[in-house]
């Protein structure tokens, strides 16, 4: 009888410890919006690069994390800060873009070094820092789609 209580008390503290530890959101993190949308330049969809949203210091509520996502082939992106796709924290956001050519490597000859030669940017540079970027969106509670249309 005293091996049974010992076996259920055992799974009802490996229950309780799983819950604890997966899922439960932490305390120290600040509070999140989920962003997504597409980007576009001259009307059509980026097709490779990166999103970042910077968080404007003394315009929200969390801190300095920054949020990233790739840009995938559609156009499409979602923000990730701790775990894939949970979004941005909440207030405004410097919001960059980097996409650029495909790179390659091409192999040095012998006796030569090797030289990388970064891809050639397929956007306006205005768009890559945050000191210079026009794009400046706020982030809510619950989910936002923010679409980012990059002109010259």
């Amino acid at each position: 009888m005293l091996g049974r209580i010992m076996s259920v008390s055992l799974i009802a503290l490996v229950v309780t410890l799983a819950a604890v530890g997966c899922g439960g959101s932490d305390p120290d993190r600040p509070k999140l919006g989920k962003v997504s949308g597409t980007v576009t330049y001259k009307g059509k969809p980026l097709t490779r690069g990166s999103v970042t949203f910077t968080p404007i210091a003394g315009k929200g509520e969390g801190g300095d994390q920054i949020a990233s996502g790739q840009i995938q082939s559609d156009g499409t992106y979602s923000l990730t800060t701790f775990d894939t796709d949970d979004g941005a924290v909440l207030g405004q956001h410097a919001v960059t873009v980097q996409s650029g050519e495909e790179s390659t490597f091409v192999p040095p000859k012998p006796g030569e070094p090797i030289v990388y030669k970064l891809p050639k940017s397929s956007i306006p540079k205005k768009y890559e820092q945050v000191g210079t970027t026009p794009l400046k969106y706020t982030v809510e509670p619950g989910g936002k789609t923010i679409d980012l249309e990059l002109k010259d």
